[in-house]
């Protein structure tokens, strides 16, 4: 029999991952992936935990609910059909789903980022910012806008589908390669709250690297 027990930091990971894919399929080891219904936000991570086989959770949201249900719970993984919850005096059983019904949020192959045109630094608070902004304002469009010889970025908030929108702008120091305007929907960018290096690549994708854990997500831009 193998035991694991999550981590907070694994824990919070799993928390996020729930909000890209309500559904997940663990592979045996410790790299942890999901992938979006609409395949446009990719996530990869590296837990401290080893996982001993594959398996797939379908409705991963209950399944941590579950799991805060125990005191210092522990997974235990004794059977190929499901995995044993058990904290002091109590235990669940919970059951796998088929990976065939899951196969979707099971991405095995790794992003071939095509290289940054536009690279920066984004903090918790300024990602913040830019969240409580677009509630606001209603405002679901995000601008990446650099110029050439620049050392500055500016990140706007809009609505594309309106020429009256209000607009919400914050600019950053970065690294770009030319004159850019690259846009992603605000609602895509579903990372943990923490520090990111962003890279976006005129080929319509972002890579975002949490600077504290190893944790990244691919994120699509809209054409």
């Amino acid at each position: 029999m193998s035991t694991v027990t999550l981590s907070n930091n694994t824990l919070n990971v799993l928390r996020n991952y729930s909000t890209i894919n309500s559904s997940i399929v663990f592979r045996k080891g410790n790299t942890v992936r999901t992938i979006s219904n609409a395949e446009n936000i990719l996530a990869k991570f590296t837990s401290e935990e080893v996982f001993p086989m594959d398996f797939a959770i379908y409705d991963l949201s209950q399944f941590l609910s579950g799991i805060n249900l125990f005191s210092n719970p522990q997974l235990e993984f004794d059977n190929e059909n499901y995995v044993t919850v058990r904290g002091g005096r109590q235990s669940a059983r919970y059951y796998f789903s088929d990976p065939e019904i899951t196969l979707k949020s099971a991405p095995e192959k790794n992003v071939k980022f095509p290289g940054a045109d536009i690279q920066f630094n984004m903090d918790e608070e300024s990602l913040n910012d830019l969240r409580k902004a677009s509630a606001v304002y209603s405002l679901p469009d995000l601008t990446f806008k650099a110029t050439e010889d620049s050392n500055e970025v500016t990140l706007i908030l809009h609505d594309k589908e309106n020429d009256t929108s209000n607009t919400y702008e914050q600019k950053i120091s970065g690294c770009v390669t030319g004159s850019f305007s690259l846009d992603v929907k605000i609602e895509n960018i579903r990372v943990l709250p923490g520090d990111y290096t962003v890279k976006v690549s005129k080929h319509l994708i972002s890579e975002w690297t949490n600077v504290n854990t190893d944790l990244l997500y691919y994120i699509a831009l809209e054409p």
